[in-house]
């Protein structure tokens, strides 16, 4: 009767070896641990020093700060038989007076660098509309002095033009008193 009551899990451990083994020999992977630093990832933003301010990245980022500020202690579930769960819920119950602080701290920490992107994110667009703005005042006045400016220098070409009418009229009139 006692066997009927226990879960009987029957597992071939050498074919999940040999399953194994086939994955890392067609990953090419061999038996060494690899540091974490090592482990291969995919990043989600690209880290680019030498390049100007990107706002995209920006909202990339402010976007993954949103998402993802609040960190869940309990976000995964309890699995495994009952020994198992118990043993994980007393660890969980044990260690929560240490982790808790830890959490809440982090999750504080989050939100004000959320709100610190967001706010960032804010004041650059209202810069760059404000610029944009300016940009086109600047345009429309730097198009009304140029036009202003070919005027002038037509009012000024006009003027040389009477001086020296008037240069000649002068030089004819003192050859006809000499």
């Amino acid at each position: 009767m006692q066997e009927n009551n226990d879960l009987n899990y029957n597992f071939d451990i050498d074919q999940i070896m040999q399953t194994i083994r086939q994955e890392i020999k067609e990953k090419n992977l061999d038996h060494v641990i690899l540091d974490f630093e090592e482990i291969p990832f995919q990043q989600e933003i690209r880290h680019t020093d030498s390049n100007p301010f990107q706002i995209d990245s920006l909202q990339q980022s402010m976007e993954y700060l949103s998402i993802r500020s609040q960190i869940d202690p309990y976000k995964q579930p309890i699995e495994g038989n009952f020994l198992v769960k118990f043993v994980k819920k007393v660890l969980r119950k044990l260690m929560k007076f240490y982790m808790m602080p830890i959490i809440t701290e982090q999750n504080a920490l989050n939100l004000h660098t959320a709100n610190a992107v967001r706010q960032t994110n804010q004041y650059i667009l209202s810069r760059t509309e404000s610029d944009q703005i300016n940009l086109a005042e600047f345009f429309s006045r730097m198009d009304t002095l140029e036009l202003k400016q070919s005027a002038d220098r037509q009012e000024i070409q006009a003027l040389r033009s009477q001086v020296r009418a008037l240069t000649a009229e002068n030089e004819q009139l003192r050859r006809r008193l000499s």
